[in-house]
């Protein structure tokens, strides 16, 4: 894995999601299109559903892959009418 402070927001680079980690700078070939990274396959003999790996901006692919998600376990337990109600709270 690669760290991620040595690439900047533009650089472009391969994203492993189920690992969440970055993989490296996209690489293009002679006619100046990114060349596709291949997932490898799990099993032998099955093709994986995801042909490549995802790749991007460094600034997109850490928004969309690396960041974990979600809000707090009490946030995710309350109901629509529990959070309705705490919105309309706050925005008052």
């Amino acid at each position: 894995m690669a760290s991620a402070s040595q690439y900047s927001d533009d650089d472009l680079v391969y994203v492993d999601p189920d690992k969440k980690e970055i993989l490296g700078k996209v690489e293009f070939d002679a006619n100046g299109k990114p060349k596709k990274l291949p997932y490898p396959s799990k099993e032998e003999g099955r093709a994986p559903w995801r042909k490549f790996f995802p790749w991007g901006t460094h600034k997109s692919m850490e928004n969309a892959w690396l960041k974990k998600r979600g809000g707090s376990e009490d946030d995710s337990e309350s109901s629509f009418d529990d959070a309705l109600e705490r919105l309309l709270k706050d925005k008052i």
